[in-house]
């Protein structure tokens, strides 16, 4: 079972989890890496506003690499930083996330290599570090020799000590000089590293804000990327030679400001060829944007919001404020007067757009080129652009290009449809969107009526209607359901993201997920990276086309005429649809934001016979006399808000009910047909008290009431509902009934968290093997059902902070699908029962009552563990034939220590081999038994190197090993191993203890580690006259998250006599090397060692 799959379905972020004592360890989820998108788009304008793509091209790993000093930053500004690249979809390599245990400095640097930028955060720190300052040789190498980018970050330093090596810089590097004194040559090129980085301009903390800092850097590196990732223009027709033309115009390298316009018709491929440009562009420019469809944006936004979207992406600012569009227009002058700036000025089809967004070159920098798209050349000439470039539609041989795509998805058209097609080519007059939309309508259709039939309608067309006619063709070829979704998108939809949208005509009954996907297919429709849904500006002409000739009333969304509707009463059955989102007026030029409230007359809906979508954003009031009815033939509602305290019925084809927030006390009184009704959401309704009876609501699927804080009771008859799949009541604080049985067998999430009221839950039925998803954390249940057995699907599992006293073994020990349980701080529960074999991750602290029995439970729950299971869980994990097992040890529960004698009886293969771990609390200083010869500790990465000098007779079977004593900061995490000889460049034969059997957390313990002479580890490098070892021990992170930072060490070699008298505890005085009595501080590990060494005499 992979835990990338099933992290996703308990909808927890990975740190939301408090890992607390005898919490067992999980390996951490390694990040997909984001699949890299190809635009299929072959000619025609892009549909996509997005200015930036998530995507890398395949000849780099990632897009940044991070360098940082732990110590200083780790923890908060790297943190939020790396945070900040992730959610923005940049791959960023941070080597304590992504660096494999085992991997030493020469693969991490070529992850630098592999990197098409390097981020260096510098701070106080930086230079104790040779595996920082090794970063930044080698970023600085690749920015020389293979044209990476660096962008430094001076974190509370001033870049003139980075620079000059003052400050903090001069003591680090006067202590490397003394470490490296026989290597004077690598401590000089750190030196020169760190001075080319303090000569190049970067981002200064001091005195900012860290949150706008981080969104800045996030901003500089994502303008870098945009001009990398891979360009769509490799799959683009006759592309070349007109970016060639249009570059040419730009006359790049002058310092003059230049406008550059094209123009052509609507279609011909405008945009796409602007974008092509400003790709291959934006890296000779400090300020780059692509604002595109103004046009179309200005339906729905006004002028500022343009203004303010200009200018945040422009300077990577998101907090600017713009009162109106003058101010507006004055902003922009004075912050990019001086700035040169490569913006995009997409689809402008008024010169009063130019004048609020870019009146004048005088507006920006030298050197500054701003592009603008225009189907208006009239426009471009009245602002006296200094060049213009004139687009003009495909010639014969590129349209037969451009509609072979799409017909028969290769670069020429089947002989047998080589004569329709030059026919379609030639009706069409190279449009390459009308090529496009005409050869995805007649792809895969084998029969030639079709074909002839589609010329002869080609043939009648002439002028723009005639475009757009051609465009209806692949309209007309869809299905009922599929043209009323594209115009639903079009009047309503646009910008949106298709999840929602998805949702919202389910609601109406229609086939949304294949409808969309078949617009897409079409090309009618395009989903951005981001999930939204948009579409070229000739389909949306299409779709005012066809509503005005089908019925110009039939779609409300203007906001003005929506609120005359229903405040006048002047509804009429022919209206389908109202959806009321962007509230916007248009005045002149100017679209202003609406701040007024919609007010409803009572009988505003009478009259709408045919209403079947009703969706509201705002608040809408209605009068006091309230409404008298709403559309009987309705099927979505979405109202949030919504004043009155019931639903007006009837509304027997009612599908879909999102009011949350509303002020309704219950949904309608008694029973009901509602046969249609499938979702239901009220959450957040303050007065919503008790659910209907749901007897003829049977095809209820989504019920979500939480938060609604004056429900007490849930219908019995919820229990018996065959479709349901979610039922969402989490934070119900007063409610206290629930159904006694639950039988509903499609029901997949049941959350009941933090109803602290509920004191017994719901029987469950046997055939409730779907839920995978039940959580009941902070109600004041005591016991558990039973029948919880029967949730033989269960994934996830929440009763933290319950009243629980006792887990039924039988209960848990049938859900064998579970990975995820939590029994946080369950104060009253006093054992664990025996778990199901495929548990993941299991949360247990804070169980006062079980303390000190837990440590028992654990390994009786690890030897019942399938062996099949072994390397998916935390508690035991493989590495190729090695295994590693940390184990706990408590002063004060000294009996604790036969736990390993009971693991002498498990069978052989669960058994730890080879190297052994134990810790403890500490309680004073590295053991004077250990050498504490240490030839170099990097403070930075709390990573240490011992060099053992080994006796020449190791090869004797008297020698068993090394034991190697850490003193820890933190206790409970990851720690690994590699060795190699003096001569040798890296380390290898890597190991480790990858995860915890169960821990023992404390502030501070001691580590010892066996390490046994063995072919795959030291022995290898002992060869010849070398007698010498060096070993580097690392430790990983802690179980909070940090790195166990190591505050003593020491080694020593052990032989066979001395791991007998390990095991003969009153001859500790009896050691081969050095002679010294063993403290009474290092007894208690020992007699750790002992258990486990002891059999392997």
């Amino acid at each position: 079972m992979d835990l990338r799959k099933i992290v996703p379905l308990l909808l927890i972020p990975p740190l939301v989890f408090s890992l607390i004592k005898y919490l067992p360890i999980i390996q951490g989820k390694k990040r997909n890496d984001r699949t890299p998108e190809t635009a299929n788009n072959v000619g025609g304008e892009s549909s996509s506003t997005s200015n930036t793509c998530n995507s890398s091209p395949d000849k780099w790993k990632h897009d940044v690499f991070l360098s940082f000093a732990g110590s200083d930053t780790r923890l908060n500004f790297t943190d939020h930083l790396y945070d900040a690249f992730i959610r923005s979809g940049i791959r960023c390599y941070k080597d304590d996330v992504d660096l494999q245990r085992g991997e030493d400095i020469d693969n991490l640097l070529q992850e630098i290599r592999d990197s098409l930028c390097a981020v260096l955060v510098i701070s106080q720190n930086y230079a104790k570090s040779r595996w920082c300052l090794d970063e930044l040789e080698t970023a600085v190498k690749s920015r020389e020799n293979l044209g990476r980018k660096v962008f430094p970050i001076f974190y509370n330093v001033n870049p003139s000590d980075v620079r000059h090596q003052q400050g903090s810089f001069r003591k680090a590097f006067a202590d490397l000089e003394k470490k490296f004194k026989g290597n004077t040559t690598k401590v000089e090129s750190w030196r020169s590293a760190l001075s080319k980085i303090g000569n190049i301009s970067g981002a200064e903390t001091r005195g900012k804000h860290e949150a706008t800092l981080v969104k800045n850097i996030v901003g500089d590196v994502w303008g870098f990327l945009s001009a990398k990732l891979p360009s769509f223009d490799n799959n683009l027709v006759g592309i070349d030679s007109k970016v060639v033309d249009v570059i040419s115009l730009l006359e790049i390298g002058l310092d003059d400001k230049r406008f550059v316009g094209i123009w052509g018709m609507g279609g011909v491929g405008k945009t796409t060829l602007a974008r092509v440009v400003w790709k291959k562009l934006s890296d000779k420019f400090q300020f780059c944007y692509f604002l595109e469809n103004v046009k179309s944006i200005l339906r729905t936004k006004d002028l500022v919001s343009l203004q303010e979207s200009l200018l945040s992406r422009l300077l990577r600012k998101e907090d600017l404020n713009i009162s109106d569009s003058h101010e507006g227009m004055g902003m922009i002058r004075q912050l990019l007067h001086n700035k040169k700036v490569l913006l995009v000025l997409d689809d402008i089809d008024h010169v009063s757009q130019l004048e609020y967004l870019a009146k004048s070159p005088d507006w920006f920098g030298e050197a500054s080129r701003i592009i603008i798209t225009t189907r208006d050349s009239h426009l471009l000439t009245s602002i006296g652009a200094q060049g213009i470039y004139k687009m003009n539609t495909m010639d014969d041989d590129e349209s037969l290009q451009i509609f072979s795509k799409k017909a028969f998805n290769k670069n020429h058209p089947e002989e047998k449809y080589l004569e329709y097609s030059k026919s379609v080519v030639k009706c069409v007059g190279g449009l390459p969107l009308a090529l496009e939309s005409l050869g995805a309508y007649l792809s895969g259709r084998k029969e030639e009526a079709l074909w002839r039939d589609a010329l002869g309608k080609l043939k009648q067309i002439k002028g723009y209607e005639g475009v757009l006619q051609a465009l209806k063709l692949s309209y007309d070829g869809l299905d009922k359901e599929e043209q009323t979704i594209f115009l639903d998108v079009v009047c309503f939809f646009k910008h949106w993201k298709k999840r929602e949208v998805t949702q919202i005509l389910k609601g109406c009954e229609l086939k949304a997920i294949l409808g969309i996907k078949v617009l897409i297919e079409k090309t009618l429709l395009v989903e951005t990276e981001f999930g939204e849904l948009h579409m070229h500006d000739l389909y949306e002409d299409l779709g005012w086309y066809i509503i005005q000739q089908k019925s110009p009333i039939s779609r409300l969304w203007k906001f003005e005429e929506i609120k005359k509707v229903l405040k006048n009463n002047k509804g009429s059955r022919e209206i389908e649809a109202i959806v009321s989102n962007n509230h916007f007026r248009r005045v002149g030029d100017k679209i202003e934001v609406i701040q007024d409230k919609m007010e409803v007359h009572p009988e505003a809906f009478s009259d709408m016979s045919g209403l079947k979508l009703l969706y509201f954003s705002s608040i809408v009031e209605v009068v006091p006399e309230g409404l008298k009815k709403l559309s009987c033939a309705l099927k979505c509602i979405h109202w949030p808000c919504f004043p009155l305290e019931a639903l007006p019925l009837p509304l027997d084809e009612l599908v879909h009910i999102e009011m949350s927030h509303s002020n309704m006390k219950q949904l309608w009184n008694g029973i009901k047909s509602m046969n249609h009704l499938k979702f239901i959401d009220l959450h957040g309704s303050p007065n919503f008290t008790e659910t209907p009876d749901f007897s003829n609501v049977q095809f209820l699927e989504h019920l979500r009431l939480s938060w609604c804080k004056s429900l007490i009771k849930v219908h019995e008859s919820l229990g018996v509902l065959k479709k349901l799949v979610e039922v969402d009541l989490r934070k119900c604080e007063n409610l206290n009934s629930l159904p006694s049985k639950l039988e509903t067998e499609s029901l997949r999430k049941l959350d009941l968290g933090r109803c602290k009221n509920v004191k017994k839950l719901p029987e469950f039925g046997e055939g409730m093997k779907k839920l995978s998803y039940f959580d009941a954390c902070e109600t004041a249940i005591t016991s558990l059902p039973e029948s919880l057995g029967f949730l033989t699907g269960l994934r996830y599992l929440n009763l933290s902070e319950t009243s629980l006293v006792n887990l039924s073994t039988d209960c848990f020990s049938s859900l064998v699908e579970l990975v995820y349980l939590s029994l946080e701080r369950c104060n009253w529960l006093v054992s664990l029962p025996r778990l199901p074999q495929r548990l993941i991750r299991l949360e247990a602290g804070g169980c006062s009552s079980m303390e000190h029995s837990l440590d028992k439970q654990m390994l009786n729950l690890v030897t019942s563990l399938d062996h099949a299971c072994r390397g998916q869980t935390k508690y035991v994990i493989s590495e190729e034939e090695e295994e590693d097992m940390l184990f706990p040890y408590d002063k004060e529960v000294e009996d604790n220590i036969s736990l390993l004698d009971e693991l002498k009886r498990v069978e052989p293969q669960y058994q730890p081999l080879k190297n052994f771990i134990a810790i403890m609390p500490s309680g004073g200083e590295i053991p004077s038994w250990f050498d504490p010869n240490i030839e170099y500790y990097d403070e930075e990465r709390d990573e240490c190197e011992i060099e053992v000098e080994v006796p020449s007779n190791f090869h004797d079977s008297i020698w068993s090993g090394i034991i190697v004593c850490l003193h820890l900061e933190r206790c409970g995490g990851m720690l690994s191993w590699g060795f190699k000889a003096p001569k040798d460049d890296k380390y290898n034969g890597w190991a480790g203890a990858a995860n915890c059997l169960f821990s023992f957390y404390a502030e501070d313990g001691l580590c010892v580690i066996v390490l046994e002479f063995n072919e795959k580890t030291c022995w290898q490098h002992l060869k010849g006259d070398n007698n010498s070892l060096h070993i580097q021990l690392s430790p990983g992170l802690d179980i909070l998250g940090g790195r166990l930072g190591i505050l003593g060490y020491g080694w020593r070699m052990i032989c066979k006599e001395d791991i007998q008298h390990l095991c003969h505890p009153n001859h500790f005085d009896h050691f081969t090397q050095p002679q010294h009595a063993l403290e009474s501080e290092v007894e208690l590990p020992f007699k750790l060692v002992r258990r486990v060494l002891g059999d392997q005499l």
